[in-house]
């Protein structure tokens, strides 16, 4: 006879500690459930325990703190989505949270679960990366603060200690004049995850150059892409075709695409060089109408 699933439902950030380091790897950390339903239900994962955290205090708010939005991870991306405060200083963020899936889904996913579930196709990951944000994971040694480029290790795989939870991420609020999009390609029409998924953030000089330029490509292998080389060469360049395409063909020649059923290798990274150019010259066109209406 199959054994029960153990369900815990603590009301401590330090029980829920407390049983992650009893039970070990028998168990799995659960908040709004959407990914770990699938894997459940898929037999992808066989947990003899779930630990909820929704019960846990203080997870479930977003605050300016800091020169930072900091997101709890208990919040739900439909409350990322339509937040005033987000839609205010990090618009980005808003937009990014607001294409993931359908609102049923948004009204369950939180911010832990899809930064813990790290799935190559999922879409904030890239933005996080983009726009150099931190995640906070909390354990047996207390808190420590993981930069999200370095928490994504690969499909399924993050820099999440044993016994360790995530409690939220912080996301730095760009310079004034700073714009971002997220251009998400989808190549299947019965679901909206990305073949790629492109994070530009752009700030201009007074004189057009650029004076920041930050680029994460998502869904186009097991983790965002980012190549900070790429973006210092551009830094103080005006952006003309040549720019444009140099950078469009790093990218494309840096990534490792991967094959799945939303495209092959060789056509995810054409769409990566397609893709990489619009996202960049779409910020840009964002700062320019920034500046104009400063």
């Amino acid at each position: 006879m199959a054994q029960s699933l153990a369900f815990h439902d603590p009301e401590t950030l330090d029980t829920a500690i407390a049983l992650l380091d009893r039970l070990g790897d028998e168990a799995k950390v659960v908040a709004g459930g959407t990914a770990l339903t699938i894997m459940l239900r898929q037999r992808l994962i066989a947990p003899q325990a779930l630990i909820s955290i929704n019960r846990l205090p203080g997870l479930d708010t977003i605050e300016e703190r800091d020169g930072s939005i900091a997101l709890g991870a208990l919040v739900t991306h439909r409350a990322v989505e339509t937040s005033a405060l987000v839609r205010e200083r990090l618009p980005l963020l808003a937009e990014v949270f607001g294409v993931v899936a359908n609102i049923r889904v948004r009204n369950a996913a939180t911010v832990g679960g899809v930064l813990a579930e790290s799935d190559y196709a999922s879409d904030p990951p890239a933005v996080f990366v983009a726009l150099d944000a931190v995640v906070d994971v909390h354990g047996p040694s207390g808190t420590r603060s993981i930069p999200a480029a370095e928490f994504f290790i690969a499909f399924y795989e993050t820099a999440i200690g044993p016994n360790e939870i995530v409690t939220g991420v912080r996301v730095p609020i760009p310079a004034p004049g700073t714009a971002g999009v997220y251009e998400k390609f989808v190549t299947r029409s019965s679901e909206d995850r990305p073949c790629v998924g492109v994070a530009a953030v752009v700030r201009l000089a007074q004189d057009g150059r650029l004076d920041d330029l930050r680029v994460a490509v998502g869904a186009a292998a097991e983790t965002p892409q980012r190549f900070p080389e790429l973006e210092t060469v551009a830094r103080g360049q005006a952006i003309e075709p040549e720019l444009l395409a140099t950078l469009a063909d790093g990218y494309a020649e840096r990534i490792e695409s991967l094959d799945d059923m939303r495209g092959s290798a060789w056509y995810r990274t054409e769409m990566v060089r397609v893709w990489v150019r619009r996202a960049i010259e779409h910020a840009a066109d964002l700062a320019r109408d920034a500046g104009r209406s400063a």
